[in-house]
């Protein structure tokens, strides 16, 4: 049996059954040892606590299972900071860089596909639009070009859920030691879709309210610089920063989908439990938040920079060209974007060994 298949037989034991193979640690295979400390950990079992009474353990636990019943090696690792974390998660991520590039690049071109679509067909609406004061007139439309545009990035949105669930599986099995398959860790995702969904939903509710609370202090800073009669530059700068601060509070809860997908949470237990994780973790969020957002930009709008400087604006390009340069830029964001879902998915695994849970499963 693989570790996998331990791991599941595992899941289906009682807490005493369990505890029972604790108590012959020694006695079973490493797979199943290391699958063991997985379960005891993720359901928080103390088993000095309760192995103890009958003399079983004393002073020392299992060999790899500390006084919390958390696996010895997942404390080791701890983060001592932002950087190190980093540099960690890139480390997994070079190592495995064919497996989670493609766990990523599907969800990045049907993303990028899907929000193609949604763009072109709202502006084919606005190009139908007259001019003038008729124009306040189309409200209809201009639902149907919101929703067209929202509709693309919301369908962009839950196809990179589902990859960053995939992507959870895959790290965990790469700290678990087994082999893996992109095939199998989607697998794996699918079977917990229904909460994915949820979550999926809760989470792009929270971009939208963190969106307009943006524009709303964006508009509130514009009518204060016009009234002050200052400069309005600062206000790019502002959208920047505000923006990036709006996607760090929702980065909070971005523990969600490795929590319904590792420890099988519900979808509003796992916000709750992401919210518990990532108490007092500014820096590591911004630190794993910024390199993929700086780094997916730089990515995605490499290709075009780079046309513009080499190829002068009087030569004449083929029609297909800007495709190329959505190709390249589309394969350019699936070798950046696993590094978020790495860093989040193995913030978890860390974190979630130290902190029990609060939440009941």
């Amino acid at each position: 049996m693989q570790v996998q298949d331990f791991i599941k037989a595992y899941q289906a034991k009682s807490d005493e059954e369990l505890l029972e193979l604790a108590r012959t640690l020694e006695d079973l295979t490493s797979d199943a040892q290391l699958a063991l400390k997985s379960e005891l950990s993720r359901r928080n079992i103390n088993v000095e606590q309760h192995l103890a009474p009958v003399g079983t353990l004393g002073d020392s636990a299992p060999a790899g299972i500390d006084k919390t019943g958390a696996p010895q090696r997942e404390l080791d690792n701890q983060p001592r900071g932002a950087h190190q974390f980093v540099a960690e998660v890139l480390s997994i991520y070079h190592e495995h860089f064919w497996l989670f590039f493609n766990i990523t690049a599907p969800a990045v071109v049907v993303g990028t596909v899907a929000v193609i679509i949604g763009r072109n067909e709202a502006r084919e609406i606005a190009r139908q639009l007259p001019r003038g004061p008729e124009l306040a007139r189309h409200y209809s439309e201009f639902l149907r070009m919101g929703l067209f545009n929202w509709g693309g990035v919301f369908v962009s949105s839950m196809v990179s859920a589902f990859s960053f669930a995939a992507g959870c599986v895959a790290v965990r099995d790469v700290e678990l030691g087994t082999v893996t398959s992109v095939r199998g860790c989607f697998g794996e995702a699918w079977e917990h879709s229904g909460a994915l969904m949820r979550v999926c939903l809760l989470l792009f509710f929270l971009i939208l309210v963190a969106i307009a609370a943006a524009f709303l202090l964006l508009t509130a800073a514009f009518w204060a610089l016009r009234e002050a009669h200052s400069s309005l530059s600062p206000i790019w700068w502002m959208s920047y920063a505000v923006g990036g601060l709006a996607l760090l509070v929702v980065s909070r809860f971005g523990l969600a989908i490795p929590a319904v997908v590792l420890d099988h949470y519900s979808a509003t237990q796992s916000m709750f439990r992401s919210d518990e994780l990532t108490e007092g973790k500014w820096l590591l969020l911004a630190a794993i938040l910024g390199k993929c957002l700086v780094g997916g930009y730089v990515a995605a709008m490499l290709p075009f920079w780079l046309a513009s400087w080499l190829i002068p604006a009087s030569v004449s390009r083929p029609a297909w060209f800007p495709w190329l340069l959505t190709l390249a830029s589309t394969i350019g964001v699936s070798m950046v974007e696993p590094t978020m879902f790495v860093g989040f998915a193995l913030l978890y695994l860390r974190t979630s060994q130290l902190r029990p849970s609060t939440t009941p499963h």
